[in-house]
C-alpha cells in the first residue's frame, strides 16, 4: 500500500505516512490561468494499492473536482485499487430532501465516487452518519472525540461540564464525558427550513466551566447561542471545541464576543484552531486494512 497525498491535505498526509512508515506519493498540482485544476501523480502506480488523502474542506468544489481527478488517473494508470482518506466530507449536510425540488447532494457526490471507481472511503466524525447503510461505497466513520478528550486533559479544568446540541450531539458529549470523567448534557436547537435561523434552548444546568463539543463550526450561529445562555447562566470558563473547524466569514470573532475562552480544533481542516491531530486514528484504522 502506498499513500498519496492530495492537494488539500499535505500537512495531514506527512502526519500519517511518517506514523505508519509508509511510502507517500506526491502530486503536482497548479491552477491553469483560468484556474482549473492540473494534476500530474509523479510516480508509477501500476498494479499498487493506493490510497489518497484528500480533505474536501472549502473551497469544496476545487477540492472534490481534484479527488474525482485523482481517482480517475490512478486507475486510468493501472492501480490496483484506490481508496479515499477524506477526513473531511463535502455535502453531507444537503442528507436529504428538506423542500421539494432539493438535489440530494451527498447521494450524487457518493455515486460519482462510485462510478469513478473507488473502492472505499475513510472520513471522520461524518455529519450524516445515518445515511452510511445506504452508501453505494463503503464509508469507515472514524471518531475524533478520543483524540480532542486527550488533548483537552492538558488543560486546567477543576470540574467542567462537557455541552453539545442535539441528539448526535448528546452522543459526541458522552463520549468527551465519559473520557474526562466528568458530567454532560445537550442543548436543542431549532433551524428554520428557510431563513436559517436558529434558537437554542437549554435545561438550567449548574456548573462554571463548560467545554463544548460539535462535530462541525461552520458559521458558528449555533454556537453563538449557545455560549450567550451558558454565560446567562453563570458559566465563567467556556472552552469551544470541535473536530472541524469550518469558521465561515466572522464566525470566530462573534464565537469569541459571545463569550468564548478558546476555540480548539483538529487538523481535518487546516485551520489556526487545530491543536490536535486525528492523524492516530486514521494511521490505526489503515494498519487494521494493510497491516
Amino acid at each position: 500500500m502506498k499513500l498519496l497525498a492530495g492537494p488539500a491535505s499535505t500537512e495531514i498526509a506527512y502526519k500519517i505516512s511518517r506514523i505508519m512508515r509508509a511510502d507517500l506519493i506526491e502530486v503536482e498540482h497548479r491552477f491553469f490561468p483560468d484556474r482549473e485544476n492540473y494534476i500530474r501523480v509523479k510516480e508509477a502506480v501500476k498494479g499498487e494499492d493506493i490510497v489518497i488523502i484528500q480533505g474536501m474542506h472549502p473551497p469544496q468544489d476545487t477540492h472534490a473536482i481534484q479527488t474525482f481527478f485523482l481517482i480517475d488517473t490512478l486507475i486510468d494508470l493501472g492501480a490496483n485499487s484506490v481508496e479515499l482518506v477524506s477526513p473531511y466530507l463535502a455535502y453531507t449536510r444537503q442528507d436529504k430532501r428538506f423542500l421539494d425540488g432539493e438535489a440530494i447532494s451527498f447521494i450524487t457526490l457518493l455515486k460519482i465516487l462510485k462510478n469513478l471507481g473507488l473502492r472505499k472511503t475513510y472520513t471522520v466524525n461524518i455529519h450524516c452518519p445515518w445515511l452510511i447503510p445506504e452508501s453505494p461505497i463503503p464509508i469507515i466513520d472514524l471518531r475524533g472525540e478520543k483524540p480532542l478528550a486527550a488533548y483537552i486533559q492538558r488543560y486546567n479544568f477543576s470540574n467542567p461540564i462537557v455541552v453539545s446540541v442535539g441528539k448526535k450531539g448528546l452522543d459526541m458529549a458522552k463520549m468527551v464525558a465519559e473520557y474526562l470523567g466528568v458530567m454532560y448534557t445537550a442543548a436543542q436547537s431549532e433551524r428554520d427550513k428557510v431563513t436559517g435561523s436558529v434558537r437554542v434552548e437549554l435545561d438550567g444546568i449548574p456548573g462554571i466551566e463548560a467545554i463544548i463539543v460539535d462535530d462541525i463550526i461552520s458559521t458558528g450561529g449555533t454556537m453563538v447561542e449557545l455560549i450567550k445562555l451558558l454565560k446567562k447562566r453563570g458559566f465563567q470558563k467556556i472552552y469551544v471545541t470541535c473536530i472541524h473547524a469550518l469558521l465561515v466569514g466572522d464566525a470566530v470573532e462573534k464565537i469569541f464576543s459571545a463569550g468564548a475562552d478558546r476555540i480548539i480544533a483538529s487538523d481535518t481542516i487546516p485551520n489556526k484552531f487545530a491543536e490536535y491531530s486525528v492523524a492516530g486514528i486514521i494511521s490505526e484504522e489503515l494498519k487494521k486494512r494493510y497491516g
